[in-house]
């Protein structure tokens, strides 16, 4: 098991941590919850029947009742056009999703969301929901939103910039 990170109760300041080791820590542990979580999900996800990429898929679509392009899908998912259209072919097969011309682009298609896949979704979120509710269990609202915060920060300086990653 893995050493927990411990800085003084409550993560206060008090404890004499200078800022390259907190961030040395803080980076430490986003990876290590974030192969837990991916871990977690997706044996979570194939006890409930499901496959994590596709479901992504729906929950990135289940707000967009117009669909996006798939170019949009690839660049929220940042995953490459080839990848993406797989698990879209999955999805289309599946009566989840369909593909749609985009009305004045007849080159692009837009994937939309089918009554099946808000189906699908709506009966997936309610394990979701209680996987969720059991691993932030303890946490308050104020510490995920704190944390949600650092994450987003984060994550905007790895998207643009001279320090971002290669995109698929």
């Amino acid at each position: 098991m893995a050493e927990e990170i411990v800085l003084a109760p409550n993560h206060s300041k008090s404890a004499a941590v200078s800022r390259e080791t907190l961030q040395l820590k803080v980076a430490m542990q986003v990876m290590l919850t974030a192969r837990r979580w991916k871990s977690w999900v997706a044996e979570k996800f194939r006890d409930a029947g499901h496959t994590g990429a596709p479901t992504l898929v729906l929950y990135y679509l289940v707000d967009q009742p117009k669909g996006l392009t798939l170019s949009e899908l690839s660049s929220r998912m940042e995953l490459s056009g080839a990848s993406l259209t797989r698990l879209v072919q999955r999805l289309e097969k599946d009566g989840m999703v369909s593909r749609r011309r985009m009305v004045g682009d007849g080159r692009s298609w837009l994937i939309v969301m089918e009554p099946a896949g808000r189906a699908e979704m709506e009966a997936f979120e309610v394990h979701a929901a209680a996987m969720r509710q059991r691993v932030f269990e303890g946490v308050s609202e104020d510490d995920m939103a704190a944390a949600l915060r650092v994450l987003d920060a984060v994550a905007a300086k790895l998207a643009v910039g001279p320090d971002a990653p290669a995109r698929p």
